[in-house]
């Protein structure tokens, strides 16, 4: 454990989760289940980084606690290869979440974090930016936080040829505010059944069973799915929404 504590931390929780609790137990239930399966594959990943000529084991750089509907991902000290191996892990989790039809948003951040796993203590600045960027957007996405972008950047990682840290407008209740966000839809884009662009209706399709119908959902929640799909649509096609 680093001796200054700062560190690279992720905040990842599931959209819509109170609500759903409240309707419907069972299903928040094995949304949350389906949740726990993610991180369990994640944390058995081994990592390879050829330009690096490192191969670690995703534990050995990243360390994981849920509580809830919230995980949070955090690195075990500050190197380049931590925080390689942490976006790696927070865009792989983001979609095998979405594979399973669970609705998560996430965002990273750098900063002081302080951990003491044997007596499950969490607790730092790092954790609340996350927290705070992460729970503000609106949209199923991952936003790279002030502190955080620009190491993110730096790194210069893609994914076929495209960035994976890049400036976009965050949907916010209140508008949107100029930042950056992880290009997932650029990771994932060769498991896509469906081509872009694609609609909100066509997107929210895999979570229809869980909360009903899109047309029934209240405003704020169809404005969600479709910052979510706007993104995807100009990360895979190149033209802004």
């Amino acid at each position: 454990m680093p001796a200054n504590d700062k560190r690279f931390v992720a905040h990842i929780d599931i959209l819509g989760m109170s609500t759903l609790v409240e309707q419907d137990a069972e299903a928040a239930w094995n949304l949350l289940s389906g949740l726990v399966e993610c991180l369990e594959t994640v944390n058995g990943y081994e990592l390879e980084f050829k330009d690096a000529g490192a191969r670690v084991a995703l534990p050995e750089k990243v360390g994981s606690v849920m509580f809830s509907d919230t995980i949070v991902l955090f690195t075990i000290d500050d190197s380049d290869l931590s925080l390689r191996s942490l976006i790696v892990a927070v865009v792989t989790l983001f979609h095998r979440a979405l594979v399973k039809c669970v609705p998560v948003r996430a965002a990273v951040a750098y900063g002081t974090f302080f951990i003491n796993q044997p007596k499950s203590m969490y607790a730092g600045p790092a954790l609340i930016e996350a927290y705070r960027h992460g729970e503000s957007a609106q949209w199923l996405g991952i936003v790279a936080c002030p502190s955080a972008v620009g190491r993110a950047a730096a790194l210069g990682m893609t994914s076929d040829n495209k960035n994976l840290i890049v400036p976009w407008s965050i949907p916010v209740k209140t508008g949107t505010i100029e930042g950056h966000a992880v290009n997932w839809p650029a990771a994932v884009q060769n498991d896509m059944t469906v081509s872009a662009p694609l609609t909100a209706e066509q997107f929210y399709e895999a979570f229809r069973s869980t909360f009903g119908d899109f047309n029934l959902q209240p405003p704020d929640v169809k404005a969600k799915y479709q910052h979510t799909v706007d993104f995807m649509n100009a990360m895979l096609t190149g033209e802004l929404a």
